[in-house]
């Protein structure tokens, strides 16, 4: 009876720390990006111990160099694509009543298309738009915005949350970074002491994937912005080319879809500085160099220093976005590597003692 009682508070032990971890899932996730965050500023702390400098000043030297980059980037990045957004825009008038001159000219001239397509017969090019229509126009724009007022606080709400928790996470790593030697003997406390040597080499191993996972993140960050500046910046004379560049290096960090997101900016200052024809060769090419760095230059890259199918990547990718929301698709891989690495290091190796066999698809070890 007793050993029953025993499995039964075990079970039910084990259902309230799942269901624990799984209600503070989104702290958890802010918590592991802080840890990333640390391992990443710790590298140029790293580059200076090397160089003779000893830890305090190169803790915080790195701490200041990375706050530095983060803001002028920021400072640099978001202005210039407020301006283009901000030129675009004053030019939408004339824009638009080119394209409606334009419309009127090809649907005088074309009698097959005037059987479904509407005539505007007051389009013309010298004459501004009347009054009549500027107030109406006016008055529905009004209405769509109040109507979408809601959702626009919504999104507003969202932006500031983002904002928070990136400052939240910033903050933490700090302290991961400042400090890393008491988190870690926090954790030890949880562990039997025979196990403690074991439960650091599983720790520094995951260090130091993470630390892969950043070397190959930062050289696929590279290849596309060089690639994206010399081809559509140097060769096809793209405006704000460089802004571009490094909003799709940073885009890297969210699988598949920051892929496409530089399209996004390639649109705006195309439409706003160069003649709006050339975005049918800009987006085509841009395209062209993220398949490139993505199928062909990268994979290998990340292979090389991670070994995970890219299968697996993707389905994981599916489930986690699915429970963390857009973070935990920026963190997929990091978070995938490791547990791949703990799952090996404590199952694998420590349980079923696979450390030095190998397998092979006949089933014979």
């Amino acid at each position: 009876m007793g050993e029953y009682v025993k499995r039964v508070l075990v079970t039910v032990l084990l259902i309230g720390l799942l269901f624990a971890l799984w209600s503070t899932r989104s702290i958890l996730v802010l918590a592991f990006a802080s840890v990333v965050i640390a391992i990443a500023i710790a590298q140029p702390m790293r580059f200076l111990q090397k160089k003779g400098m000893k830890r305090d000043p190169a803790v915080t030297l790195s701490i200041i160099f990375s706050f530095l980059l983060i803001t002028l980037l920021s400072l640099w990045i978001i202005p210039t694509l407020g301006k283009g957004v901000a030129d675009l825009v004053k030019d939408v008038p004339a824009a638009a009543e080119s394209a409606k001159t334009a419309y009127e000219s090809f649907w005088a001239n074309t009698p097959a298309v005037q059987s479904f397509l509407p005539e505007i017969p007051e389009a013309n090019s010298q004459d501004p738009i009347d009054a009549e229509s500027i107030r109406e126009i006016f008055n529905w724009l009004v209405k769509s915005g109040m109507a979408i007022a809601p959702d626009l606080l919504g999104g507003l709400g969202m932006a500031a949350g983002i904002l928070v928790n990136l400052g939240l996470v910033l903050f933490i790593a700090v302290f991961f970074l400042l400090e890393p030697h008491s988190y870690i003997t926090a954790l030890l406390y949880l562990i039997p002491p025979r196990k403690h040597p074991r439960a650091i080499q599983v720790i520094k191993t995951l260090g130091v994937t993470l630390t892969k996972w950043l070397n190959a993140q930062l050289f696929s960050v590279t290849v596309i912005v060089l690639l994206v500046y010399i081809i559509l910046g140097v060769i096809l004379r793209m405006p704000n080319a460089m802004v571009v560049a490094l909003f799709a290096g940073f885009a890297t960090f969210i699988p598949n879809i920051g892929a496409v997101l530089p399209i996004i900016p390639i649109t705006i200052f195309t439409l706003a500085y160069a003649d709006p024809s050339k975005i049918l060769i800009y987006i085509p090419v841009y395209l062209a160099i993220q398949f490139t760095e993505s199928n062909i230059i990268t994979p290998q890259v990340v292979k090389a220093q991670l070994n995970i199918p890219a299968g697996y990547l993707m389905l994981f990718q599916l489930l986690i976005t699915m429970a963390l929301g857009a973070l935990g698709l920026v963190l997929a891989v990091p978070i995938l590597a490791c547990l791949i690495v703990f799952v090996r290091e404590v199952y694998s190796f420590d349980v079923l003692k696979l450390r030095n066999v190998k397998v092979h698809l006949e089933g014979k070890v």
